[in-house]
C-alpha cells in the first residue's frame, strides 16, 4: 500500500471518527479533504482544486431542483393539506379495524409524493396523527411505527431528494430514477397497510373501530365533499408534476419550479397564503436546501481527494477480488450501505459511497437504475434504525410524552422486516424499478 493509499484508508477511519463524536458532517468532510490534499500535494494544489468544485456545484443544473422541490413540500405543509385529508379518510375508514392507521398510512404516502422529505412528512403527520391515535385507544407502539415508516416514504416516492442527489452523482438521469421509484414506493405503501391491517383484525385491542356516534356528526356527503376539496388538488399537483417528467415536457428543474407555483396556488385556495405563510416558507426552504448544499459541497471536497489518493481503486480492487458471486457482492455492498446508515447521515453516505460503487455496478453489468432503487430503499432502512434513527429522532421531539423511545423502537421492527421483504421483490423482478423508465423512453 502507497502512501498516499495509506492517506485515503485514514480518512475514511477520521470521517467515522468524527461523525461518532459528533462533528458536523458538511464541514468534517470538507476539512479532511483540504487537510489530506494539502498534505499529498500542496496547499495551492489543495485550494485550486477547492475552488474548482465549489464552482461546479453551485453551477449544477440538476442540482436546482432540489431548493425547488423542498420550496413545494414546504409550502403544503404549511398550507396544512394533511389536516382535513386525514379527518375524511379517517371518517372512510373508520369503521374498519386499524381504520385511522390505515388513513394514518395513506396520508404519509401521499405526503411523500408532495414534500420529498422524510423529516417533514414525518413531523407533520405526527404533530397530527399521533395524539389522534392515542386518545382513540391505538397502540402508542403501532401509531408510532406507521407514522415513522408512513414518513420515510419521502425519501423513496418522487419528487424524492435523495433521487435528485443519486442521478448527477452516479450519472443517471434524475427523471429515469423518479419514474423507476414509483412502483416499488406504492407496493411498501401497500405492503404497510396489509400488514396494519392484518394485525389490527387479529387484535382488535392495537386498533379500535370508529364509534358510532362520532361516525354519525357527519353525513357521507359530508366526507365525500372533505376528501374532494382536501385531496384532489395536492393530489393533481403531484400527478401533473411526475407527469410532466414522464411524458418529457419537462426536466426535473423545470417541474420542481412549476410544482413550487403550483403550491403557492394551493396555499392561495385554501386561504392559507398569507406574507406571513410567504416569509416563514422561504426562510424554512432556504434553511434545509443550504444544509443539503454544504453536504453536498463537503463531500465534494472529500472524494475528490480520496479519488485523487487512489481511495476508490483500493475499495474498487478489494471488492471487485473477493471470491465471491454477484449476489453474495450485491449483499455485501448493501450491508456496507446499512451499516454506514446507522451511524451517518444519508447525504454523507450517498456523497461518498456512490462514486466508489457506480464502476463496481458497471463491471458486474447491473442494471444502474435498478441498483439505484436498492440502494435508496436500503438507506431508507436507516431512518428507523438505531442508533441515529432520523424518523424517530424527529418523532420523539414532538410526540406527546406518554409515548417513550422504546415505544416508538418496537413499532419500527416490523415494518424494517417489510422494507428487506421489498428489496428482495426488486432483486427477483428487476421490472418492478424498470417497467416505467423504459415505458417513458416509448413515450419520448
Amino acid at each position: 500500500m502507497s502512501v498516499n493509499e495509506m492517506y485515503a484508508v485514514i480518512m475514511v477511519v477520521a470521517l467515522l471518527g468524527g461523525v461518532i463524536i459528533g462533528f458536523p458532517v458538511a464541514f468534517l468532510m470538507a476539512g479532511l479533504g483540504l487537510f489530506f490534499g494539502a498534505l499529498a500535494y500542496g496547499i495551492d494544489i489543495a485550494a485550486y482544486q477547492a475552488t474548482l468544485n465549489t464552482f461546479g456545484v453551485m453551477s449544477g443544473w440538476s442540482l436546482l431542483a432540489i431548493p425547488l422541490f423542498v420550496y413545494m413540500g414546504v409550502v403544503l405543509e404549511k398550507a396544512q393539506v394533511a389536516d382535513k385529508l386525514y379527518l375524511g379518510l379517517y371518517l372512510l375508514l373508520g369503521p374498519v379495524r386499524g381504520g385511522l392507521a390505515i388513513a394514518t398510512m395513506a396520508i404519509a404516502t401521499m405526503f411523500a409524493a408532495c414534500t420529498g422529505i422524510a423529516g417533514a412528512s414525518v413531523i407533520a403527520i405526527g404533530l397530527i396523527a399521533l395524539p389522534s391515535m392515542i386518545n382513540y385507544g391505538y397502540d402508542k407502539s403501532l401509531g408510532s411505527g406507521v407514522i415513522c415508516a408512513g414518513g420515510g416514504l419521502g425519501v423513496i416516492i418522487p419528487p424524492s431528494i435523495m433521487l435528485i442527489l443519486y442521478g448527477p452523482v452516479a450519472g443517471v438521469s434524475i427523471s429515469m430514477l423518479f419514474m423507476a421509484a414509483i412502483i416499488p414506493g406504492i407496493i411498501m405503501a401497500v405492503l404497510y397497510v396489509l400488514y396494519i391491517a392484518g394485525r389490527c383484525y387479529l387484535n382488535p385491542e392495537l386498533g379500535p373501530a370508529i364509534t358510532p356516534e362520532e361516525s354519525a356528526q357527519y353525513t357521507r356527503k359530508d366526507v365525500i365533499r372533505i376528501l374532494l376539496v382536501s385531496g384532489v388538488p395536492p393530489i393533481g399537483l403531484v400527478i401533473f408534476v411526475l407527469g410532466s417528467i414522464f411524458f418529457g415536457l419537462a426536466a426535473p428543474t423545470e417541474a420542481a419550479a412549476l410544482g413550487g407555483l403550483g403550491a403557492l396556488v394551493i396555499a392561495a385556495i385554501y386561504k392559507k397564503l398569507t406574507i406571513k405563510m410567504f416569509l416563514e416558507s422561504c426562510y424554512s426552504a432556504l434553511k434545509i436546501s443550504t444544509f443539503i448544499m454544504w453536504l453536498v459541497l463537503g463531500a465534494k471536497f472529500f472524494m475528490t481527494t480520496f479519488n485523487k489518493l487512489g481511495g476508490g481503486t483500493l475499495i474498487y480492487d478489494f471488492l471487485m477480488n473477493l471470491d465471491t458471486g454477484a449476489t453474495t457482492l450485491l449483499i455485501i455492498m448493501l450491508a456496507i450501505i446499512f451499516l454506514l446508515g446507522m451511524f451517518m447521515d444519508w447525504i454523507g453516505i450517498l456523497l461518498v459511497v456512490i462514486p466508489i460503487f457506480v464502476p463496481i455496478v458497471s463491471a458486474m453489468g447491473w442494471e444502474p437504475i435498478w441498483f439505484a432503487i436498492m440502494f435508496c430503499i436500503t438507506l431508507q432502512i436507516s431512518y428507523i434504525t438505531p442508533p441515529f434513527a432520523y424518523s424517530i429522532f424527529y418523532l420523539k421531539g414532538i410526540a406527546p410524552p406518554e409515548v417513550s423511545l422504546i415505544d416508538i423502537y418496537r413499532g419500527c421492527v416490523p415494518f424494517i422486516f417489510i422494507q428487506f421483504f421489498m428489496l428482495i421483490l426488486l432483486f427477483f423482478w428487476p421490472d418492478l424499478a424498470l417497467y416505467l423508465p423504459e415505458a417513458s423512453m416509448v413515450n419520448k
